[in-house]
């Protein structure tokens, strides 16, 4: 699949394409609305955000160096040594020459542990734990495949309500008492997948050495017994600027290696997704090194919370730069919205994904903000984009 993926410098020819395309839109960018995972988040980055300074590569030598391992190996095992000796990063080094590839916590279970893969076409949608009033998990109508539960957050002590970055690489869940977890099984035995999400909106976490990766790998393996089982997780832990210039090159090494643990204890099965913002140059480049490894499932680009993405065409123009970043239309899922006022619209919807379908007939699926808001109105949206799936 990798020979037709692109190199990093076909990245480097797209990536200014992709910010001039949204220079003034970006300038014109309004505060973002609540409810949502992301607000700063979605707002596409102007081209003085993008790392391209005189005298340096436009991605930084030692992450091209990294990210030409990525291409051309075939799995994360292979990844794993190519990027201790790289070293660099805050989880490189001699500890990635160790037992990074085999290490495993204590009870877990074997990598014998297997999931049916994600669907052939997907249909999700994000269920906010926090609004379990009206609408239970299981209410959740069987024309979504795919439910997201949001969210698992760091385990820290918040700074004035915000978890970015507090403690130790660990997450945790806080909805055990509304989100049971035979509710969650009885949604998996009807056929529905049942992912959770880490991270989101004031609840990221840049994950920058081996100890907190394995911190949160024991965490989420206690997330997934206390909920009865899981059948993936969904990274959303690096948005609003959680990713940087800085920390990329160790972030991409951790999460690398945080997928690869996870699917090797689950099965390769197991799935591993992720909803970047659509143009932020940072966030590509890490779904294109996680793809590279083997280890990411979908990536979910998410196109509301900016009105700019409503306009006729700029999803679909976003897609088809996600497609060919990613080299395989059956890796990319459309982010909309259903019934959510800060989103795109039924008919814009409809329009983008009619274009996107007659240009990339794979192309994975899409998914819905929120599973609360489409039932709202009566799954109206889950209904007809069922029908266009």
């Amino acid at each position: 699949m990798w020979e037709a993926a692109p190199t990093f410098a076909a990245l480097a020819e797209v990536a200014p394409q992709l910010s001039h395309a949204t220079r003034s839109a970006a300038a014109l960018a309004g505060t973002a609305g609540t409810g949502s995972r992301s607000s700063y988040f979605n707002r596409p980055k102007t081209p003085s955000r993008r790392a391209g300074r005189p005298g340096r590569p436009p991605f930084g030598s030692l992450l091209n160096m990294k990210r030409r391992l990525f291409l051309k190996s075939g799995s994360a095992a292979a990844v794993l040594p190519a990027l201790a000796a790289c070293g660099g990063g805050g989880g490189g080094g001699a500890e990635l020459g160790g037992d990074a590839a085999a290490w495993v916590p204590a009870g877990t279970p074997s990598a014998a542990a297997s999931f049916a893969a994600l669907p052939e076409k997907i249909l999700a949608c994000y269920y906010t734990t926090w609004d379990t009033g009206t609408y239970k998990l299981t209410q959740v109508p069987a024309d979504f495949n795919v439910l997201f539960l949001f969210h698992a957050k760091p385990n820290g002590q918040p700074i004035y309500g915000n978890y970015d970055n507090v403690g130790d690489g660990s997450f945790y869940f806080e909805h055990y008492d509304t989100v049971k977890a035979e509710h969650i099984q009885a949604c998996r035995d009807r056929g529905q997948k049942v992912l959770l999400t880490v991270g989101g909106a004031r609840a990221g976490f840049a994950f920058t050495s081996r100890a907190q990766s394995r911190r949160f790998v024991t965490s989420f393996q206690t997330m997934v017994e206390r909920l009865g089982g899981l059948d993936g997780v969904d990274f959303n832990n690096y948005e609003a600027d959680i990713l940087n210039d800085r920390n990329l090159s160790a972030v991409t090494t951790e999460m690398v290696w945080i997928a690869s643990q996870l699917k090797s204890l689950y099965g390769p099965g197991f799935a591993v997704t992720s909803p970047p913002q659509p143009n932020d140059p940072r966030q590509q480049r890490l779904m294109v090194a996680m793809n590279g490894a083997g280890v990411l499932d979908c990536a979910s680009s998410q196109y509301y919370d900016w009105w700019g993405f409503n306009q006729p065409g700029y999803i679909k123009s976003r897609t088809d730069t996600w497609v060919h970043l990613l080299g395989d239309a059956g890796k990319v899922v459309v982010g909309l919205s259903a019934n959510y006022g800060n989103g795109p619209s039924m008919d814009d919807c409809v329009r983008e994904w009619e274009d996107i379908r007659k240009a990339h007939p794979h192309i994975r699926g899409m998914f819905a903000w929120s599973a609360q808001t489409n039932l709202k109105a009566g799954n109206s949206w889950g209904l007809r984009m069922r029908s266009m799936l």
